[in-house]
């Protein structure tokens, strides 16, 4: 008889995901077994639980959720791991991973600092890395949905990658005032005064899209003093909406270049040396990170969704 595990499993893009006992998975081909130490939940693993993401297949179904973690495979050694089996994701006691996805750690290391981080910092990192023309080094950059998880770690990463000017842009005042940026733009009702700031902006790192983005455009475009010095505008998220309207007009009168960050934008051979070189900065404590954690078997559909923190379930064999 097989062996079993706790997952957290999606039999339906409707319901919703729940606590379940399954089979423990037999490796596949180049696959190696790991024990899952640390998982996270962002908002890609709930999209694509739910089937609103656009990789998200009702072919998949039934499936464990979860893109990344950290496990420890049987003879002790701690990886970062991208999950590679389009069933058995990270959220559960344990994953297939194929060896090609495992980025070694550390053996002293606190594997929920590094699972909450590694996907959110992973955004920006690869955005500024590898789709800008020029990385951010003495640039002015705005940031998007600042005060998401995501975003607070793409202040503390601009900084880190020589940004001159980061100015946050958020709907929380309180947690806008906290991050290390040198100004703030909160997205209210009054947002007209707030402008002048971004006449210099040469980056937009977008975790919002939407009609708030689409508003932000024209008072970044009608601020700068020079339409024609180039502004490169990431789209990396679309918390506030998955389209916006553009004008012919914006794109002729402005030296503007819209790019994407995300799933099938970067090559995989890139995806995996930017991989190892940011785990060794997370792994090193260089970001702010400060997860709430739960057991596995604690999974509940209030957890599950809280946005405000950085949930990361802990499998209970570990306890």
């Amino acid at each position: 008889m097989p062996q079993k595990m706790n997952a957290i499993v999606v039999n339906d893009f409707q319901t919703g995901p729940s606590l379940q006992t399954i089979d423990i998975p037999v490796p596949q081909n180049d696959e190696v077994l790991l024990d899952v130490l640390a998982a996270s939940v962002n908002n890609v693993v709930r999209s694509r639980a739910n089937g609103s993401h656009y990789s998200a297949s009702p072919d998949q179904l039934p499936l464990v959720p979860g893109l990344d973690g950290v496990g420890r495979d049987q003879q002790g050694n701690n990886y970062y791991f991208l999950a590679s089996n389009e069933k058995y994701g990270s959220m559960a006691q344990q994953v297939p991973v194929s060896k090609k996805r495992l980025l070694p750690l550390p053996q002293k290391i606190d594997p929920a600092k590094i699972a909450a981080s590694m996907n959110p910092a992973l955004s920006s990192w690869m955005a500024i890395r590898q789709q800008l023309s020029a990385g951010v080094k003495d640039k002015n950059v705005l940031i998007l949905g600042a005060t998401g998880y995501a975003g607070r770690l793409a202040v503390e990463i601009a900084r880190y990658l020589g940004a001159r000017q980061i100015i946050a842009a958020g709907r929380n005042e309180e947690v806008l005032r906290s991050l290390p940026a040198d100004g703030f733009i909160q997205l209210n009702d009054n947002l007209a005064p707030q402008l002048n700031q971004l006449n210099q902006v040469d980056v937009v790192l977008d975790y919002l899209w939407g009609l708030l983005a689409q508003n932000l455009l024209d008072g970044v475009l009608n601020s700068r003093s020079k339409p024609d010095a180039l502004l490169e505008w990431v789209e990396i998220g679309s918390m506030a909406g998955s389209k916006i309207e553009l004008s012919a007009a914006v794109l002729r009168s402005n030296n503007i270049r819209f790019l994407g960050s995300g799933i099938g934008s970067i090559a995989t051979a890139v995806f995996a040396k930017e991989l190892f070189s940011l785990a060794q900065l997370v792994a090193a404590g260089k970001f702010n990170v400060t997860p709430l954690q739960y057991q596995l078997e604690e999974f509940s559909q209030e957890n599950w969704e809280n946005t405000k923190q950085r949930i990361v379930y802990i499998p209970n064999q570990f306890n």
